[in-house]
């Protein structure tokens, strides 16, 4: 398994992160999981910041 810089799992989680927002306003985090080909699964974590802008927080591998 190819193992990604924390760079390359930041950009693309942000790329896809606007499907995995809380329909409820009041929540402060998120996470979810996604796979990078051919199979690479990580699970990503995001919280509020004081804006109200979703922030990246971290990452973890996810090994199925």
């Amino acid at each position: 398994m190819k193992k990604h810089s924390k760079e390359q799992i930041e950009a693309t989680a942000n790329s896809i992160m606007e499907h995995f927002i809380p329909k409820d306003a009041a929540e402060q985090k998120l996470s979810f999981h996604f796979t990078i080909p051919p199979s690479s699964n990580y699970k990503v974590s995001y919280e509020k910041d004081a804006k109200g802008n979703w922030a990246f927080k971290d990452y973890e591998v996810d090994e199925k």
